[in-house]
């Protein structure tokens, strides 16, 4: 144990003894000498780089050679001259042929530039022009043809006209003259199924389909039938207001003068009727008119509630006679037909009436030279 400790003491005494000569040694090293030689070294390469004009052409004109300035007629044809002698000069020196070798553009394919236009412009200047694409042949197709049959008409002045100006007229009337609308037939239109010039038993097979039911129907004595079936009972010995009307109907059945005139039918649940009014049977009694009636657009009160139901029945009333019949020939009056004495339809809101008049003017014409046919009398004997 007490070799352990005295060789212990031994290491500890050699220890800081190579301690205290080391700071010995820091402490005799005098850095202001090592900063002043670094600073003169520093101070002698930066003069060796930053030398001064005259220095540089006394001290260094023996290895650099300077380049004469460039001269008024240097232009950049020479410098590509130039540049393209230096390649072939390396190309020659050098032995590698893959490497490759860059061309400079001739003094032709040289851009002349305008500073005052865009970029655009100046390559349309430059650029060549575009081979022009041919027309595509249509003399076998149906434009071709146009333009021969056109060719082959001769104006006033005795030449041929071209077919694209022919085509060009023929476009231009085109556009310019707009489409007259054609006006409506109304002979065809149809209310309910039921049209003009039907029979008294098509019109009400038609509304019965139509689940419509026949409330009134109204018998007719055309007036010249009447008086003069009236007269005709009297001098038969006829007396009576009520035995005259028999004995004028019953003359007019036999022959065959009287007709029904007027026959209406409802449809209650829609709150719909139907109004018929037919000719004589001079003309065979034929529908003459159609009226057509709708109680549903006119609900009455003033309460937003009412006003609003009011306003839907009203559009759609409109918007199913638009879709059944187009457009009205004559808005304002809301009226179809071609005008004159032919068939016409007219509508208001809730109301519908087909009419002919020409069927009625047939009518009365008849008429009238039956009863010319009864002035024939022989009354008179002077």
């Amino acid at each position: 144990m007490k070799f352990l400790f005295v060789f212990l003491v031994f290491c500890a005494t050699t220890f800081s003894s190579s301690y205290t000569n080391a700071s010995e040694d820091m402490d005799s090293i005098d850095f202001a000498d090592a900063q002043t030689e670094f600073e003169e070294d520093f101070s002698a390469d930066i003069e060796d780089v930053f030398l001064p004009e005259e220095d540089i052409s006394s001290n260094h004109s023996d290895n650099i050679d300077i380049p004469p300035p460039p001269s008024s007629n240097f232009s950049i044809s020479t410098v590509s001259n130039n540049v393209i002698n230096n390649d072939e000069v390396f190309s020659a020196e050098t032995d590698d042929s893959q490497s490759p070798v860059a061309v400079a553009p001739s003094p032709e394919d040289t851009l002349s530039v305008d500073t005052t236009a865009t970029l655009t412009e100046n390559l349309k200047q430059g650029a060549p022009e575009a081979p022009k694409s041919p027309l595509p042949n249509v003399g076998d197709t149906w434009i071709g043809k146009l333009v021969a049959t056109q060719t082959d008409n001769i104006s006033d002045k005795g030449e041929k006209s071209s077919g694209n100006e022919e085509l060009n007229k023929l476009l231009d009337s085109a556009r310019s003259e707009a489409p007259k609308k054609k006006l409506s037939n109304a002979s065809v239109f149809d209310i309910s199924g039921v049209m003009l010039r039907m029979s008294l038993e098509q019109a009400d097979k038609a509304l019965t389909n139509r689940r419509y039911k026949k409330v009134v129907a109204k018998d007719q004595i055309p007036n010249f039938i009447k008086w003069r079936n009236e007269e005709l009972c009297r001098k038969s010995g006829v007396v009576g207001y009520e035995r005259l009307e028999n004995c004028i109907t019953k003359q007019a059945k036999k022959d065959n003068h009287q007709y029904v005139q007027t026959v209406k039918y409802a449809k209650y649940d829609t709150k719909e009727e139907i109004e018929l009014t037919l000719t004589s049977n001079f003309t065979a009694n034929k529908v003459i008119k159609i009226e057509y009636r709708s109680q549903a657009a006119n609900k009455t009160g003033n309460s937003p509630k009412s006003v609003y139901l009011r306003n839907i029945k009203i559009y759609d009333f409109w918007k199913t006679v638009n879709q059944k019949y187009g457009q009205p020939d004559d808005k304002d009056k809301a009226i179809w037909g071609m005008g004159g004495n032919k068939p016409y339809l007219k509508a208001a809101t809730g109301y519908l009436k087909l009419e002919d008049p020409m069927l009625r003017e047939l009518d009365y014409t008849r008429m009238s030279r039956e009863d010319q046919r009864y002035m024939n009398t022989d009354l008179y004997t002077f």
